[in-house]
C-alpha cells in the first residue's frame, strides 16, 4: 500500500466511475452500484427470476461451496473496475474491497484465510499488478483474516474468458491453477476475484485448493457479470 499512499500525495483522488475529484469511488457512484437482489441462488449467488428457481450450478460448481458478489457488473462499478484493471488506477482496490466487506457484513463469512485468484507470470508482467491480490490485501486487513500458508499460482497461460460461453469457460481454466505451500488440512478458505461470470475461474481455483486438503471454499467477487 506504500505505492497508493505516495500516489494519494502526488495526485488528487478522482472517482474511477465519474471522474469527480475527492474520492477514488465517490459516494454517489458507490450508492449507484446496483446490489444483487433476492432471490439469489443459495450456492452461486446469481439472481433468480423467482423464489425456488434452479440455476443448475450444482452440476458445474463442485469444489466451490458458495459464491457471492458485492454488486452487478454494470454502470459506475463496471467503469471503475475497467479503470482499475486496464488503466492502472490501483487506489481503487480499497473502495472495491470495501464493497465486498459491506456485502459480507450482511451475508457473513466463515473462513480463516483469504486467497486471491492469481495471474499467470506473463500476464502479471504485462499488467504490472494482480488486481485481485490488491483487493485481497485490503480485504484481509478489514476482516482480520490470517495469511494463507502458501500461495495459489497460475500454471497455464490461458486465453481471457471474455467472449466464451459457459462450457468453454470451464474448459479454458481446467487445471490452470496449483497450490504451492503446505497442505491446507481442512483450512476454510475465502477466494477473491474482481469479476465473476459463471464462476468457472473461481471453481478451477477451488479445485486446486481442495486437491491440497482445503476445507470449504467460498468464492468472492466485487462484481457479477451476467452470463
Amino acid at each position: 500500500m506504500f505505492f497508493d499512499a505516495v500516489l494519494d500525495l502526488l495526485l488528487p483522488a478522482r472517482c474511477g466511475a465519474c471522474g469527480r475529484l475527492g474520492a477514488w469511488l465517490c459516494p454517489a457512484c458507490r450508492d449507484a452500484c446496483r446490489r444483487l437482489e433476492e432471490p439469489l441462488c443459495p450456492r452461486c449467488g446469481v439472481e433468480l427470476p423467482f423464489v425456488r428457481a434452479s440455476c443448475g450450478c450444482r452440476r458445474r460448481l463442485r469444489s466451490l461451496r458458495r459464491l457471492r458478489a458485492a454488486a452487478a457488473y454494470e454502470g459506475p462499478l463496471e467503469r471503475a473496475i475497467h479503470r482499475y484493471k486496464y488503466e492502472g488506477w490501483r487506489p481503487l482496490a480499497r473502495p472495491l474491497a470495501g464493497l465486498v466487506a459491506d456485502r459480507l457484513a450482511v451475508d457473513g463469512l466463515a473462513a480463516t484465510c483469504l486467497v486471491a485468484v492469481p495471474l499467470h507470470p506473463a500476464r502479471l508482467r504485462h499488467r504490472g499488478f494482480n488486481q485481485a491480490e490488491l483487493i485481497a490485501i485490503d480485504l484481509q486487513r478489514r476482516l482480520r483474516l490470517s495469511p494463507a500458508p502458501g500461495r495459489l499460482v497460475r500454471v497455464l497461460d490461458t486465453p481471457p474468458q471474455v467472449g466464451l460461453d459457459r462450457v468453454r469457460r470451464a474448459q479454458n481454466v481446467a487445471g490452470a491453477f496449483a497450490w504451492e505451500g503446505q497442505d491446507l488440512r481442512g483450512t476454510v478458505v475465502a477466494l477473491i476475484d474482481d469479476v465473476a461470470t459463471t464462476g468457472a475461474t473461481l471453481e478451477a481455483c477451488a479445485s486446486a485448493l481442495r486437491e491440497r486438503g482445503a476445507g470449504p471454499v467460498t468464492g468472492l467477487a466485487v462484481a457479477r457479470r451476467a452470463a
